[in-house]
């Protein structure tokens, strides 16, 4: 977990599905219709690390589809999203943050408990002397 951040962030390994938002018109498309499978590589509350093999530009809104398993759901999580930024990282391989837009209440208790769950499974960084 960073600490610079402003919302804790936690590591996960976690395939899911993206969609360009169609609700807006971005002037974005990719070769094969707007949806694309990504790995998410960490999440908060605020957002989400993803790696995709495609560039994904600063600005562009997606949906994301999360499965709801690891979250003690019975259905996908569908949250909005905007790219906030896309770096190059191999060949086919980028690495981009998405920061949640407007997400649903229930997604956001979700994700809450499981980070607050996570967390309480680390040992502590600091121990104190007795």
């Amino acid at each position: 977990m960073d600490n610079t951040r402003s919302a804790p962030r936690i590591n996960i390994n976690l395939k899911l599905i993206s969609r360009v938002d169609e609700e807006i018109k971005q002037g974005f498309s990719l070769a094969k219709g707007n949806a694309f499978e990504v790995d998410a590589v960490d999440i908060s509350m605020l957002g989400m690390g993803l790696v995709s093999k495609y560039f994904l530009p600063k600005g562009l809104r997606v949906e994301l589809e999360i499965d709801g398993k690891l979250f003690n759901l019975d259905n996908p999580m569908k949250i909005k999203g905007e790219i906030r930024y896309c770096r190059y990282v191999k060949p086919s391989t980028y690495r981009c943050g998405v920061k949640f837009i407007n997400i649903p209440d229930e997604c956001k208790e979700k994700i809450t408990q499981f980070i607050t769950n996570y967390e309480r499974r680390k040992e502590p960084r600091l121990k104190l002397s007795e």
